[in-house]
């Protein structure tokens, strides 16, 4: 399906949506599972087509971000189910738009058939590694390999990533917690450890260099107050393209948690936290939703459920902190999702590895 023909289909899947919400009140076949969603959507009048994503014997390259697929990608495997069931809401989400959709679609396409998983080239190892962050550019990538962290480079996004030796975070900091790259990939958000109470940034003088120096606390001295007075801690923060929105996971421990966001102009302190679209992503102990990524446009924000064991979208009509988030959907075992800027590449882990698919 083209872009063209997505925005298009757009309209066609907002009247979907609302015939699968009556259907599922009368128990009919619009409610009915699909075990296979290899796509990010799978609603009434669109129909999953199936597919499993895992292990290759290609390594994935990148995708243009300018929107081709990359001629690299390896062709999926036999690995596990991928996929995950969505759910929607009504044209009432959409505050701030009179009620009705955005006339602008989303850059991540809420039709996307993601397809063709395979190991990201230059990070698949032996050892086990968690996906941390990405660039929108494709060039940075930040994840743990067996529990150590590395920041992989590549100077082009057909290139393999050369993922260099593990990082010494200094100490008080750990990217156990969380981390996450500004888009020009000079700047690493990390989470204080073990008391996760206070956000820092690690620099670099260049995207070519390692990562030194000490943490600098100084930007998020509004929001580490703020956990001073609360008792909150904090986790998995992710910074957006346009490095002005800051989404993370705040709780109390062992207790009730939410998302929410910070703001700020330019490179300046950031704001005190607020709640991100109140009593949608509130959860108890063991239950939190973990921010993982944020579109180039700050429409759709990506994040782990711990309480359902999947990873999930949400959308919302403008890039505002007042803009809701609405239509969840599922992606499944996707753990750890997070687009290129032109979101037509989708990185996370599967079973130890990073892997990408493309739309």
């Amino acid at each position: 399906m083209t872009r063209t023909s997505r925005s298009i289909s757009r309209f066609r899947f907002y009247s979907a949506v609302t015939f699968a919400l009556c259907a599922c009140a009368s128990g009919g076949p619009a409610c009915s599972s699909d075990s296979r969603h290899p796509s990010l959507l799978s609603v009434a009048g669109q129909p999953s087509a199936g597919g499993r994503a895992g292990a290759s014997s290609a390594e994935a390259g990148s995708a243009d971000p300018a929107g081709a697929s990359g001629d690299d990608t390896g062709e999926s495997g036999a690995g596990g189910d991928l996929g995950g069931a969505a759910s929607g809401g009504s044209s009432a989400a959409y505050a701030g738009s009179g009620g009705k959709p955005p006339s602008v679609p989303a850059a991540c396409d809420q039709l996307s058939r993601w397809s063709s998983a395979a190991p990201v080239t230059g990070i698949t190892s032996t050892a086990s590694e968690k996906l941390l962050a990405l660039t929108p550019d494709e060039l940075d990538l930040a994840f743990l390999r067996d529990g150590a962290l590395y920041v992989a480079h590549r100077s082009k996004t057909s290139a393999a990533f050369e993922s260099g030796s593990a990082l010494t975070i200094p100490a008080g900091f750990s990217a156990a917690h969380g981390a996450s790259l500004s888009a020009d990939g000079r700047r690493l958000v990390l989470v204080s450890d073990p008391d996760q109470k206070q956000l820092g940034e690690w620099t670099r003088a260049s995207r070519e260099v390692a990562f030194s120096g000490p943490v600098d606390t100084n930007a998020f001295s509004v929001i580490n107050q703020d956990s001073d007075f609360t008792g909150k801690i904090y986790a998995s923060p992710i910074v957006s393209a346009t490095d002005d929105q800051l989404f993370f996971n705040s709780s109390f421990e062992d207790r009730d948690s939410q998302i929410v966001v910070s703001t700020r102009t330019s490179t300046g302190t950031w704001s005190a936290p607020r709640t991100l679209s109140a009593g949608i992503f509130d959860g108890g102990a063991g239950q939190r939703r973990l921010p993982t990524g944020v579109s180039a446009d700050g429409r759709t924000l990506f994040y782990f459920n711990e309480e359902s064991g999947e990873e999930e979208a949400r959308w919302r009509a403008a890039n505002s902190v007042n803009s809701p988030l609405y239509e969840q959907l599922s992606l499944g075992a996707r753990r750890g999702a997070t687009p290129n800027s032109a979101c037509n590449r989708l990185y996370f882990e599967n079973n130890g590895d990073i892997v990408a698919e493309t739309d």
